[in-house]
């Protein structure tokens, strides 16, 4: 088989309109409705392509997503809000059928030198850890592959784990590691879930990422949790690292509902 027969794994594709989800962008509640984590990464790649001033640097990226995303073409729309001499901020919009259905705002500020505080990153590294099917059954088609250190998805608690992902966003875009942190900056909610999925829900409603640098590298590690106070909402926090320390740190405002029983 020649390599140009070979199908990458993706979750869009372009047109000149806009970006056409693929199977693979499904989310796995509504069979016609696009997940959280190929949503920011479609703004994550729609930001990289938008062609901002290279001068200023990506400090933080939040993203709301207004009820179901349609399985559909999806028209993105780039507005600026504030292009100051030290910060800029842009809001990016996604459309359904003309209809507003996710929003992001990513604020960027102007590279300077200033001093380092970095955070400490206590984990394995990559290579020290096994791999495991840590996601259960949302691999990309075996394009995300999973190195766990501490807990699993849809067991309650903390939550490690080291991913890679070789997959493409947009079919045909090489993906960088920006627009792969934009990918696991969804994954928080679940890596650090605080119930067993049966018993509770948590709908993710927003995704807010503050990015100390830009990441490098392959691997991206996810250390997640979740806190809540018994009133229908909780926050996941987490820790964004890859192979030279912690890159961004993130939260998701999650909304807590009855959950599925088992089949």
């Amino acid at each position: 088989m020649s390599l140009d027969t070979i199908t990458i794994p993706h979750y869009f594709v372009a047109d000149d309109q806009g970006f056409d989800p693929s199977g693979l962008a499904r989310n796995p509640w509504f069979a016609d409705a696009v997940a959280g984590g190929p949503i920011a990464a479609l703004i994550g790649h729609i930001v990289e392509d938008a062609g901002f001033d290279p001068d200023f640097e990506i400090c933080r990226l939040t993203i709301d997503i207004l009820g179901i995303v349609p399985r559909t073409l999806l028209v993105p729309r780039i507005v600026p809000v504030r292009q100051g001499r030290q910060a800029q901020l842009h809001r990016i919009e996604l459309l359904a059928g003309g209809k507003l259905v996710a929003q992001a705002h990513v604020l960027r500020a102007r590279h300077l030198d200033t001093p380092e505080f970095s955070p400490p990153q206590p984990h394995p590294a990559p290579g020290d850890v096994a791999e495991d099917n840590f996601l259960i059954g949302a691999s990309m088609a075996g394009a995300i592959k999973t190195r766990p250190i501490m807990g699993r998805v849809r067991e309650p608690g903390r939550g490690v784990s080291w991913m890679r992902m070789d997959g493409e966003v947009v079919s045909g875009v090489r993906t960088s590691p920006f627009v792969k942190a934009c990918l696991f900056a969804d994954f928080g909610n679940g890596v650090g879930s605080a119930t067993h999925a049966h018993e509770w829900s948590y709908a993710n409603l927003d995704i807010s990422v503050q990015f100390l640098r830009m990441p490098r590298g392959d691997w991206f590690l996810i250390d997640a949790h979740t806190e809540g106070a018994g009133n229908g909402h909780a926050v996941a926090q987490t820790v964004f690292a890859d192979e030279d320390g912690v890159y961004a740190k993130g939260t998701q405002t999650v909304f807590v509902g009855p959950g599925r029983p088992r089949d």
